[in-house]
């Protein structure tokens, strides 16, 4: 089975979804089930306007597929606010609370190191409180 990569970005009003795969094909939702929904909308009604026109359908659209949905970091910090404070994210990742917030608020854009340091830090957050008894 086939893997599309689809990627999670925060907006104003919800949550975009492009694919690395398929440039010109979007979706949006107001939370993200909305999001993951419509991109398995979006691709389908890709596939119909392609049909439509007589235009051949990209291998990778072809056959059986899965949806491999992956954050942006902005989208990823915007996601957990409400669960995680800067302050304990900022200890468990090595990186400072007002760098988090640029990265955030869309500022600024992490390095892939940065945004490995922030992933692995929700990690160790994640298994600090799972051992927990």
């Amino acid at each position: 089975m086939k893997t599309i990569k689809v990627i999670l970005e925060a907006g104003k009003d919800g949550y975009g979804v492009s694919f690395d795969e398929i440039p010109n094909v979007f979706g949006f939702g107001e939370c993200i089930a909305d999001a993951k929904a419509d991109a398995k909308a979006a691709l389908d009604g890709f596939i119909e306007a392609l049909k439509k026109v007589g235009k051949p359908i990209p291998e990778i659209l072809t056959g059986d597929y899965e949806l491999d949905f992956e954050f942006d970091t902005e989208a990823l910090l915007k996601h957990v606010e409400g669960i995680v404070k800067k302050t304990a994210l900022a200890k468990a990742s090595g990186i400072n609370p007002a760098q988090l917030t640029h990265y955030s608020s869309g500022l600024k854009k992490p390095r892939k190191e940065q945004r490995d340091k922030i992933i692995n830090g929700l990690h160790k957050l994640g298994q600090e409180l799972i051992s927990v008894s």
